[in-house]
C-alpha cells in the first residue's frame, strides 16, 4: 500500500486527526514507518522540467489531460462558507457541501492522473536503456520495547474510561477527570513522534521549500569563529538569507539533505540574532569542518522520566478512584479543577474587592493542605514578586520549597527575586538549582544561591527552609516523590498539563504561576481535545480570568499609564485590571505628536509588502526622531531624558522586518513579541509590517493574535506607537476566531480616536 499526494498537506492532516481523536495511530505509524507516503510534489520537481512559473498541481494538470469540474474560485469561496458555518456550529449549505466534496475528488483525480503520467516517462527513460530503482520499502514494526509500553499504556487507559459515557455533556467531573488522564497518557509521545516525523520532513526538503518553513535557515554564509568554543567544538557564526525562522538559543540543528536521515546535530546554537540573521553554532567535533549551507532545528522531549511518572500518577487512580484519600492529591485536584483545599476549608470567594493580593497569596499558601492554588498574573501586576514572597513565607516557617518552569532562565529569575526579598527582610535563605552543566557558572549569582549539574545533588539539597530549582525533569525523578511541601511552577500558561501531572509527584502543593492571555505553549502535536492545554489553562475551564472562587487574580498594575491599562484591561482581562496608584503620573515630557500618555497610531500607505516593509521603517525611524527631543516622567514623578537606546521597545511580528529596522536604528532594541515578553520600556513602537490581511505571510491568526498583540502593547508604560496600513483596520474576517483576533487591533484604533 502506498498513498499518493501533493505536497505534505495530506500527511500532516492525516497525523493531526489521528492525534487528535486518538484514533488509527498504530496504523499510521506503520505507513509512516513504511514510508508508504509517496510525495508526488517532490517527485515532479526533481524529475520534470516543466513550462510553468510553478510547481502547483493546478499547473501540472495540462501536461496529463485532467480537466476540473469545479473551478479554483468558486470551490475557495464554497469552502470559506463551510468552514465559517461549522464554526459557528450550523449545517452548512447542501450546494456549498457538494462544490467542496467535487473539489477535493477533482484534487484526488488529478493526483492519481498525475501518477500516472509520471510513471509513464519513467517508462520512456526505463525502455531507452537508463536504469530507474525504486526506493527500498522501510521496515514499518514498532520496536519490540515500543509494542510492551503501548499495551501498557493502552490497558490503563481503557481502565479509567471505563463506564465514561461518550458524549461529554454527560460525564461528571470525576468522569471528565479519568477520560482527561487517560488521553494525556500519550501525550510525550505524541509530541515526540511528531517532532521525529518533522525531522524526516525538513531533511529531504529542497532549499526553495525550506525557505518557507520557520524551522529552517537557508543561505547560510560562514562569517567568523567566534570565542567560547574549543579547538574540537569550535562556535561558528553564519549569516542566513532573508526568511522567518524560529530558530533561537537552546536549539540541536542538523544539516538539511544528509546522506542519512538520522546522522546526528552539527551542533547547538549558542546565540540567535533575527536583527543580524545571524546564529551562532557550537560544533560537534564530528561536524567542526561542516558548513552546511541550510539547516534545521528538532528537539526530541526526553520522556525517561515523565511517562513514569505519569503512569504511576493514573495507576493508582485507576485503582482507588480520581477522587479517594491518599497520595497525589494536589495532582488529583488538578485534574479536577478544584479550588484550593486548605486546612480551612475551602470557602466560596477567595478573593474581594480592595484585599492586598500579596498578603492574601502569602495566607493561601501557608493554608494548603494538598491542593492547587493558582494564581493569573496580567502585564506589570509583579507575579514574580508575589510568588517570591510567598516561597519566603514559607521558607520562614521552616518548609521547603521547589521551583520549576518551562526554562532555566525563569527559574533563576525566581529564585533570585526570592533572595532580594529575603535580603529586604534581612535574613538569608539557602537556594539550589540544578542547572545545565555547561550553564553553571556562567552568570553572577549571590552568594547563598548555588548552582549543581546533578538531580541527585539537588535532591540532597532538599530540607526545611530551603528553595530548590529545576525542570519537570527532576521533580518527575523516581526518588522525588513527596520530596518538597510546595512546587511553584512559573509560566504555568506555558506548562503543559501533562508536564505539570509528572512534576506534581515531588509535592504535597502546587502553585501556579502564569498567564495564559500573553504567550502560549509551544506545542507540536495535535492532542485529543482539552489534553492539549496548559496547566493555567485547564484550571480556567475557558474562563478568560481566574474565577474568584478558584485561584487569584493580581489586579494592579505597576506599569501601564491609565489609558494603555483601560486598552489591555477591556480586551484582554474582562475589565478587571486596573491601574495602582502613580501610574497615572507616567508620561511623554515636552512637545511632540507622542507627549503625553496613551495610545498613538500612525498611519502609512503602501501595497503589497508581507514580511517587510520599508515604508514603515521609515515611519518608525521618523517616530524615533520624534522621541529623541521627549523626556519622560516615572512613577515616582522623576524625569529624565528619553534614551532611545534604552526607553523604547521596537517590536514587529516578523523577523525580516526586525532585520530591516534594526539596520535603519542600530543600537536600538528590536525585536520579535517573543524576546521581549518580561520586558517593559516608556514608549512600545509597533510595525505590523503587512499591507493588508490578505498579505500576512502566517495568515490573520498570528497577525492577529490577541496573546501577541496583548505581549506587543503592554510592555508600554508610556506611549503605544502603532505604526501600520489602515486597510488592517479593516479585514474582512470569515470565522469568529478571526474576530475575535481582528478586535483588539481594531479597539486600539478606536480608543485612539
Amino acid at each position: 500500500l502506498h498513498v499518493y499526494h501533493y505536497h505534505h498537506y495530506e500527511p500532516a492532516a492525516v497525523k493531526r486527526l489521528m492525534t487528535r481523536h486518538a484514533t488509527r495511530e498504530d496504523d499510521v505509524d506503520r505507513l509512516l514507518r513504511g514510508s508508504r507516503f509517496v510525495d508526488l510534489c517532490a517527485i515532479a520537481k526533481q524529475s520534470v522540467r516543466a513550462s510553468v512559473e510553478r510547481y502547483s498541481l493546478k499547473d501540472l494538470e495540462p501536461f496529463f489531460g485532467y480537466q476540473r469540474d469545479v473551478p479554483l474560485r468558486e470551490a475557495s469561496l464554497a469552502l470559506r462558507g463551510v468552514e465559517c458555518a461549522l464554526e459557528l456550529g450550523d449545517d452548512p449549505d447542501d450546494e456549498a457541501l457538494e462544490r467542496v466534496r467535487v473539489y477535493n475528488r477533482d484534487d484526488c483525480f488529478a493526483t492519481e492522473g498525475l501518477r500516472d503520467w509520471l510513471e509513464r516517462l519513467r517508462a520512456e527513460v526505463v525502455a531507452s536503456g537508463t536504469p530507474l530503482e525504486r526506493p527500498e520499502l522501510a521496515p514499518d514494526a514498532p520496536s519490540e520495547g515500543l509494542s510492551e509500553w503501548l499495551a501498557e499504556v493502552r490497558a490503563l487507559a481503557s481502565r479509567l474510561i471505563d463506564g465514561v459515557p461518550d458524549d461529554p455533556a454527560d460525564r461528571s467531573c470525576e468522569q471528565r477527570a479519568n477520560w482527561l488522564l487517560a488521553h494525556l497518557l500519550e501525550y510525550f509521545r505524541r509530541e515526540s513522534k511528531c517532532a521525529y516525523w518533522e525531522r524526516i520532513r525538513l531533511a529531504e526538503l529542497e532549499d526553495d521549500d525550506l525557505r518557507d518553513e520557520r524551522d529552517a535557515a537557508v543561505g547560510l554564509k560562514f562569517v567568523e569563529t567566534v570565542d567560547g568554543g574549543t579547538a574540537r567544538c569550535p562556535i561558528h557564526r553564519y549569516r542566513y538569507a532573508p526568511q522567518e525562522t524560529a530558530i533561537d538559543e537552546g536549539d540541536s540543528v542538523f544539516a538539511a539533505r544528509p546522506d542519512d536521515v538520522n546522522e546526528a546535530p552539527i551542533g547547538v546554537v549558542v546565540a540567535a540574532d533575527p536583527a543580524t540573521r545571524t546564529i551562532d553554532v557550537k560544533k560537534r567535533t564530528a561536524s567542526a569542518s561542516v558548513h552546511p549551507p541550510s539547516v534545521f532545528r528538532y528537539s526530541d522531549v526526553p520522556t525517561h522520566r515523565l511517562n513514569p511518572a505519569l503512569l504511576e500518577l493514573a495507576g493508582w487512580v485507576a485503582d482507588h478512584g480520581i477522587d479517594a484519600n491518599g497520595p497525589f492529591r494536589a495532582a488529583r485536584d488538578l485534574l479536577l479543577a478544584r479550588p484550593p483545599r486548605r486546612a480551612s476549608g475551602t470557602g466560596d470567594v477567595l478573593q474581594r474587592d480592595g484585599d492586598d493580593v500579596t498578603e492574601l497569596a502569602k495566607r493561601l499558601v501557608r493554608e494548603l493542605d494538598e491542593g492547587v492554588l493558582p494564581i493569573q498574573g496580567p502585564p506589570g501586576t509583579g507575579k514574580t514578586f508575589t510568588g517570591a514572597r510567598m516561597i519566603l513565607e514559607l521558607v520562614l516557617q521552616g518548609r521547603s520549597v521547589g521551583v520549576t518552569a518551562v526554562s532555566h532562565k525563569v527559574i533563576r529569575n525566581l529564585i533570585k527575586e526570592v533572595v532580594e526579598a529575603a535580603a529586604e527582610e534581612g535574613v538569608t535563605v539557602t537556594c539550589v538549582h540544578k542547572a545545565k552543566h555547561e550553564e553553571i557558572g556562567t552568570e553572577d549569582l549571590p552568594s547563598n544561591f548555588f548552582e549543581v549539574d546533578t538531580n541527585q545533588a539537588a535532591l540532597d539539597a532538599i530540607a526545611p527552609g530551603t528553595i530548590v530549582g529545576g525542570t519537570a525533569w527532576l521533580w518527575a525523578h523516581d526518588d522525588a516523590t513527596g520530596i518538597v511541601d510546595t512546587l511553584f511552577v512559573d509560566e504555568a500558561g506555558q506548562m503543559s498539563l501533562a508536564m505539570v501531572l509528572s512534576a506534581s509527584r515531588a509535592a504535597r502543593n502546587l502553585v501556579l504561576l502564569g498567564d495564559p492571555r500573553q504567550l502560549e505553549q509551544p506545542q507540536q502535536a495535535a492532542h485529543p481535545e482539552e489534553s492539549e492545554v496548559a496547566a493555567l489553562v485547564h484550571v480556567l475551564a475557558g474562563e478568560e480570568t481566574m474565577p474568584r472562587h478558584r485561584g487569584l487574580f493580581l489586579d494592579r498594575t505597576y506599569r501601564m499609564a491609565p489609558a494603555i491599562c483601560a486598552f489591555t484591561s477591556e480586551q484582554y482581562y474582562e475589565s478587571r485590571l486596573a491601574c495602582a496608584p502613580g501610574c497615572d503620573v507616567q508620561a511623554l515630557v515636552g512637545d511632540g505628536p507622542f507627549a503625553g500618555s496613551g495610545l498613538f497610531v500612525v498611519p502609512v500607505e503602501h501595497e503589497g509588502n508581507q514580511s517587510q516593509s520599508p515604508e514603515e521603517v521609515a515611519a518608525v525611524a521618523r517616530v524615533v526622531d520624534d522621541l529623541r527631543r521627549l523626556s519622560w516622567r516615572n512613577r515616582e514623578g522623576v524625569i529624565a531624558p528619553l534614551d532611545v537606546t534604552q526607553d523604547v521597545l521596537i517590536v514587529a511580528p516578523y523577523n525580516a522586518q526586525v532585520s530591516a529596522l534594526h539596520d535603519r536604528l542600530p543600537g536600538m532594541r528590536v525585536g520579535t513579541v517573543d524576546k521581549f515578553q518580561g520586558q517593559q520600556a516608556a514608549v512600545v513602537i509597533y510595525s505590523m509590517t503587512t499591507s493588508s490581511p490578505e498579505d500576512a505571510p502566517r495568515g490573520m491568526a498570528f497577525l492577529y493574535s490577541p496573546n501577541r498583540f496583548n505581549v506587543a502593547t503592554s510592555r508600554a508604560r508610556c506611549a503605544v506607537v502603532l505604526v501600520a496600513n489602515e486597510r488592517l483596520f479593516e479585514p474582512e474576517c470569515r470565522t469568529p476566531e478571526q474576530m475575535r483576533g481582528a478586535n483588539g487591533v481594531c479597539r486600539f484604533r478606536e480608543m485612539v480616536e
